[in-house]
């Protein structure tokens, strides 16, 4: 029987019972697929108490790409943190944290313009605030790992980083309907996904190590 938050600690593991639900749904329906009513059936949660925990599905997707950046943040505070590593050895170690977050990828790259958009103001407020705590690492792992590094030089490392989140999937992971233009257009070409994102990663890795005036 399903028994309605009375703590805040119930109230958030209902949001997480949401979530956890909205993931698994995902699994099997497109973005677009997902409503309040299938998480309803999934959770046993009626349709309408869930407006209680989340105005839309857009509030409770970006609080799955939330759990996903505070993975990779986790990881990479994990593995760069306190040794230093050759350069193969941190490109593939940020390609795994990548592949093991790669449903971040499809959802930051396809529909994070939407979710953002259609969310609330206080809503998007609290995930940026969470978010930065994603590039203060990404900032200690430079420093670390790359202690002559100019500030500016980490700057442009850091957005070309976020950059990767964004292109990755449009060249690995195209949707049906693209994928079907670009082969009668001939200029389809299918990547192996970790190749991609090691070649991806390499590449903005190398800046660090070759220093370019800016």
């Amino acid at each position: 029987m399903f028994i309605r938050a009375r703590t805040e600690e119930q109230f958030n593991e209902r949001r997480q019972e949401i979530i956890n639900a909205t993931k698994f749904l995902y699994q099997t329906y497109s973005f677009r697929e997902i409503n309040f009513s299938k998480i309803s059936e999934q959770t046993k949660i009626a349709r309408s108490t869930i407006y209680n925990y989340y105005l839309n599905k857009e509030e409770i997707f970006l609080d799955i790409i939330l759990e996903y950046f505070l993975n990779i943040r986790d990881a990479i505070k994990e593995n760069f943190l306190n040794v230093k590593f050759e350069r193969e050895q941190i490109v593939n170690k940020l390609t795994k944290i990548l592949l093991d977050n790669y449903a971040l990828l499809e959802l930051v790259s396809l529909y994070i313009e939407q979710i953002e958009y259609v969310c609330s103001q206080e809503k998007l407020n609290h995930f940026k605030m969470e978010f930065k705590s994603l590039s203060n690492v990404l900032k200690e792992m430079v420093r670390f790992q790359f202690p002559e590094i100019s500030e500016q030089l980490m700057q442009y490392f850091i957005q070309a980083f976020y950059s990767s989140l964004h292109g990755i999937v449009p060249a690995c992971s195209p949707i049906k309907k693209q994928r079907i233009a670009m082969e009668k257009a001939g200029i389809y070409v299918k990547f192996d996904k970790k190749e991609y994102i090691y070649f991806y990663l390499n590449a903005i890795i190398s800046c660090l190590y070759d220093k370019p005036s800016l």
